[in-house]
């Protein structure tokens, strides 16, 4: 099932080879952080169009938090400029008021071999992460 329409085939691969990874990585992701409400998402965003970029993740919330703390950390799958020749990031992002990248893939284009290689690191850090509850210092 096709969660965001009117995709590139890229799009539909990184979708068909993502979400059930990440749906995968909830359990062993919530016993190893507790505190965290993790959830995966998918959405497309854009300037010139709502499909022009799309984004695949991992979003852990936090319980308990200082108010000038960050409450979220994702793992966040990026593919970019599908009107203009697909870019991939891949990074574990702290939300705001932090925004640090805490880990990220260096990928080139629409390399998904890389990026699958990547993945097992960056769901590592992502746990990690949560499992600290605040960005490496």
């Amino acid at each position: 099932m096709t969660v965001l329409a009117h995709t590139h085939p890229l799009v539909l691969q990184l979708e068909n080879d993502l979400l059930p990874l990440f749906r995968a990585a909830l359990p062993p992701l919530s016993a190893a952080a507790p505190r965290a409400l993790a959830s995966v998402f998918a959405f497309s965003s854009g300037t010139a169009s709502a499909f022009q970029d799309y984004h695949f993740g991992i979003s852990c919330l936090l319980a308990d938090v200082p108010d000038d703390a960050p409450e979220e950390v994702a793992l966040l799958v990026s593919v970019t400029g599908l009107d203009a020749g697909a870019r991939l990031s891949a990074q574990v992002v702290w939300g705001q008021p932090s925004g640090q990248v805490e880990m990220q893939a260096e990928l080139q284009a629409d390399d998904l071999p890389t990026l699958h290689a990547a993945l097992p690191g960056l769901l590592a850090g992502l746990q990690q992460a949560a499992s600290r509850g605040a960005p490496a210092r």
